[in-house]
């Protein structure tokens, strides 16, 4: 009897360096979790804003096509919101920016660089504007969401 009142009595619970070495254990897995977990969103929104800007590039060639000028705006490319003289808006939606920044169209001219056309440089496409994008992109999406 008094040797198995001894082990009863001694094994009631967790001891206190027993919890202390779970709570390390489950924060170094934190530790090491919490980064990869932000990186691979990170990761996912860089991919979905490049596939979101292929498919505005190829929007735009699609409306160039049937309207015989390039889009000034991506909006004028969406059912939505394109103005009446546009035949066929190539995309039904505003594609939206996983980092919350809008995209905006740059005209490509016939030198191939980024600017307004002129009458002896005219413009030869559109590209979109990702220098809001990607890198710094959580500081550029927070200041447009600002009133």
């Amino acid at each position: 009897m008094g040797l198995h009142s001894c082990r009863a009595r001694g094994r009631r619970g967790f001891t206190l360096v027993e919890l202390l070495v779970v709570i390390i254990i489950i924060a170094v897995l934190l530790v090491i979790a919490i980064p990869r977990y932000f990186r691979a969103v990170y990761t996912a929104r860089v991919r979905g804003c490049q596939a979101q800007i292929k498919i505005i590039n190829t929007a735009a060639q699609a409306f160039f096509a049937r309207n015989h000028r390039w889009p000034a705006t991506v909006e004028e490319m969406c059912e939505t919101t394109a103005p009446p003289d546009v035949i066929a808006p190539p995309l039904t939606e505003m594609p939206i920016c996983p980092f919350g920044v809008p995209y905006e169209l740059r005209p490509v001219l016939e030198d191939g660089t980024v600017g307004p056309p002129t009458p002896d440089n005219p413009q030869a496409g559109v590209v979109v504007n990702v220098e809001d994008h990607f890198e710094g992109s959580w500081v550029t999406a927070l200041e447009h969401r600002k009133p």
